[in-house]
C-alpha cells in the first residue's frame, strides 16, 4: 500500500510540473526548434577560375560565413564581396573575423591569419547577388 501511495505521488508531482510548464509557455523538451531558411549557394559556389588561396577562401566562406552572410533578407550580417572589400578595407575585415561584434562571433581561436587572408583574396573575387535573387525569392 505505502509503494503505492508513492508511485501516485510521484506521478501527482510530474503531471503538476509539466501543468505548470504548459501554463508558462515552455515546452516538455529543453530541445530548441530548428527552422529552415533557404538559401541559394549554387550561385555562390558556381565554378571558377580561382588562385589556390581563393579557393580556399571560397570553401570557408561556404562553411564559416554564408549562413549569415549569403544575401538573404532574413540573415543578419550584410552580403559578403568585393564591395564590402572595397568600402571597408582588407584591415577591417581582418579586425571583424578575428574579434566578431554583437551579431557575429569572432574566429581568432578557428581560423588562422592564412586563412582569413585566403577569405579576403576569396571575396576580392566576388560579386554577391542581390538579396531577393540570393533568396530565391521572386
Amino acid at each position: 500500500m505505502r509503494v503505492f501511495l508513492v508511485a501516485a505521488l510521484t506521478l501527482a508531482i510530474v503531471a503538476a510540473a509539466a501543468a505548470q510548464a504548459q501554463r508558462n509557455g515552455e515546452a516538455f523538451s529543453s530541445t530548441p526548434t530548428v527552422e529552415r531558411e533557404r538559401y541559394d549557394t549554387r550561385v555562390f559556389m558556381a565554378p571558377l577560375m580561382l588562385t589556390g588561396a581563393q579557393l580556399n577562401g571560397r570553401r570557408i566562406v561556404a562553411q564559416r560565413c554564408a549562413n549569415c552572410h549569403a544575401g538573404n533578407s532574413r540573415q543578419p550580417g550584410p552580403p559578403l564581396g568585393k564591395t564590402i572589400i572595397e568600402s571597408r578595407g582588407e584591415a577591417f575585415i581582418r579586425d571583424k573575423v578575428n574579434k566578431g561584434s554583437t551579431l557575429m562571433p569572432g574566429f581568432q581561436y578557428a581560423l588562422n591569419a592564412r586563412e582569413i587572408d585566403d577569405i579576403i583574396a576569396f571575396l576580392k573575387t566576388y560579386t554577391p547577388p542581390a538579396r531577393s535573387a540570393a533568396a530565391g525569392e521572386e
